[in-house]
């Protein structure tokens, strides 16, 4: 099975996943509640996911 990657798709889940890590580092200092957890969480997966989508492009 053949896995083909857009590299507009990888950009914008690479974007969406550092945009993600950034408000809940900027969170953290804001809210006294909390919420820091799952937004760095879903950041890292995403930049993870967006970095590994790019790798899947560049290899062809």
């Amino acid at each position: 099975m053949s896995l083909e990657v857009n590299l507009f798709t990888a950009v914008i889940v690479l974007i969406v996943g550092l945009y993600d890590m950034a408000y809940a580092f900027n969170r953290r200092y804001k809210s006294k509640k909390g919420g820091f957890g799952p937004f760095m969480v879903l950041g890292i997966i995403f930049t993870i996911f967006g970095i590994y989508l790019l790798i899947r492009y560049w290899m062809g």
